[in-house]
């Protein structure tokens, strides 16, 4: 009776939300989405012809031009269409060369990348080895990214356009790693110029597009790059703007109203009325990301792996999924989604076990719950919260919201401000890129928010990237999904399906598990 009395209340509230954003209720579309009417339903007949300025409407801000200060989705959208990498995503989670032009295993410590000829940067400079190299061992030295390329000992500049990657030993996912957005080219220059100057306002690119404005708080301008030498993956569009709006249906109300041309990050609340409109697409994938709650460990009540343990047995995943997303996904017992490398369905055994929660609390000493601070970073990581937070109330865990900017959520977690948190973790496809990167002492200052790390682990780690036998990493990291699941850093909550809303008319959108990718593409 209580999960009933639980659900009612949650899909009440549901209910309510998206009457109100249906009727051009919502009271934030005007302050941040900037519109001041239009239909917030059925066909717009918007007029695209000729358009060349595409607007992208973002949940979150900018927070950097560095690529290797953060691992934010919106944030690392813009920065793929500045900045080249060696290879690029597919909507399959492949690497496709883009400035790599060769790549040659030498020995089980060498590799030798070819770069093609002919680029620049966007102040004229030659773009060469030299400035590969450099970026690449910014990214091997930093916090957040470090572990992505955890084989790796270093690089050596042979000549202007090829360079040697010295490894431990065998390196079986370092493509993969090397279209990571934390691997965007900039000059060697530049770079040492904004650290010195401690200013990156004026970014100097090498990918399709380059900076033509700034405001903070509300949109960034890119405009193509004229001298980009790769013509198959050069801008078909004159310019992006990846404009800040960061509710969901006032992003869904511009697409609608042809005030802008993609919603990044599109609604679930929205799909009924959406697909309905045909002056809209709604673009589908496979989702990758998963959707978590996370505890710090090192703080008490959660450096008992039984309150840990009794979080995941009193929250229903498939409500949250219900009411959050409108069931479009799927629940997640573990830390990796089903297209990733080492995937184990349910690894612990976790069900939906308030009495077992409950029961796990007074074990630890807790049995009359507890009080703590929830913490969320956007719109979305608000409503799981909130979603969340009555589930947990009924065991006894009185968690109290707290909401604050993206800009700020790396210092938090690095300096212990947050006991829970919303998140969610879009995974590459081999698991040597995501566990790593979340559970190793190494990447603690770095996406290791929940501050958790084992030997067993680091072993295990060691292990999967020691061999190209893929059925053998696969067992390993079963292992690895297994102790995490026991251990319970994460509370996975569920993975969405990948969704994107467009214009109907806008061409050349791909949709990769995560969201819309290789935006070069994009066209009327």
């Amino acid at each position: 009776m209580k999960k009933m009395r639980v659900l009612s209340l949650l899909l009440a509230a549901a209910v309510s939300v998206s009457l109100l954003a249906g009727c051009g209720g919502d009271t934030s579309t005007t302050s941040q989405g900037g519109t001041s009417g239009g239909t917030s339903g059925g066909s717009t007949t918007v007029s695209t012809e000729g358009r060349e300025d595409l607007v992208i409407c973002m949940p979150e801000d900018l927070e950097t031009f560095d690529p290797i200060s953060t691992s934010a989705m919106a944030t690392q959208a813009v920065h793929n269409m500045m900045y080249i990498r060696l290879y690029h995503d597919s909507e399959s989670g492949e690497a496709v060369p883009w400035l790599a032009e060769e790549f040659n295993v030498i020995s089980d410590t060498e590799i030798d990348i070819k770069i093609k000829d002919g680029f620049t940067f966007t102040d004229g400079t030659p773009l060469t080895a030299e400035d590969v190299v450099y970026t690449l061992q910014r990214a091997l030295e930093s916090p957040n990214f470090s572990t992505l390329l955890a084989t790796v000992e270093g690089f050596e500049v042979i000549d202007e356009t090829t360079f040697r990657i010295i490894t431990t030993g065998p390196s079986p996912s370092i493509q993969v790693a090397l279209m990571h957005p934390g691997t965007g080219i900039l000059p060697k220059a530049y770079v040492e110029q904004a650290l010195a100057n401690d200013d990156w306002s004026e970014p100097v690119c090498s990918g399709p597009f380059k900076l033509e404005s700034r405001s903070v708080g509300e949109s960034v301008k890119l405009v193509k790059n004229e001298t980009f030498a790769d013509e198959a993956t050069s801008a078909q569009c004159n310019s992006l703007t990846f404009r800040y709006v960061p509710e969901a249906s006032s992003r869904t109300i511009l697409v609608e109203t042809g005030e802008a041309d993609v919603n990044f990050q599109f609604a679930t609340a929205d799909y009924a009325r959406a697909s309905e409109n045909p002056d809209l697409a709604i673009h589908e994938n496979t989702g990758t990301v998963v959707q978590y709650i996370g505890v710090d460990t090192t703080q008490a009540p959660f450096d008992n792996k039984l309150v840990r343990q009794a979080i995941c047995y009193a929250i229903n995943r498939d409500d949250v999924l219900t009411v959050v997303a409108e069931g479009l996904g799927t629940p997640a017992f573990s830390v990796l989604p089903p297209s990733t490398l080492g995937y184990v369905e349910n690894p612990a055994g976790y069900t939906y076990d308030p009495e077992k929660a409950k029961a796990l609390l007074a074990e630890a000493g807790y049995p009359d719950g507890f009080d703590t601070t929830l913490v969320a970073f956007n719109d979305l990581g608000k409503r799981v919260s909130e979603v969340v937070q009555m589930f947990l109330m009924e065991v006894g865990i009185n968690a109290e919201i707290e909401t604050y900017d993206t800009s700020v959520r790396q210092s938090m977690m690095a300096n212990h401000q947050c006991p829970m948190f919303a998140a969610q973790w879009g995974a590459m496809t081999d698991a040597d890129l995501v566990l790593p990167r979340l559970f190793t002492e190494e990447a603690i200052g770095g996406m290791n928010f929940s501050w958790f790390h084992s030997p067993e682990l680091d072993e295990l780690f060691a292990a999967g990237r020691a061999t190209y036998d893929t059925a053998e990493r696969e067992s390993i990291y079963n292992e690895a999904v297994t102790i995490l699941a026991d251990e319970a850093p994460w509370c996975p909550l569920y993975i969405p399906s990948a969704f994107c809303l467009t214009n109907a008319n806008l061409q050349g959108v791909e949709l990769s598990g995560e969201s819309i990718i290789n935006m070069w593409q994009l066209h009327y």
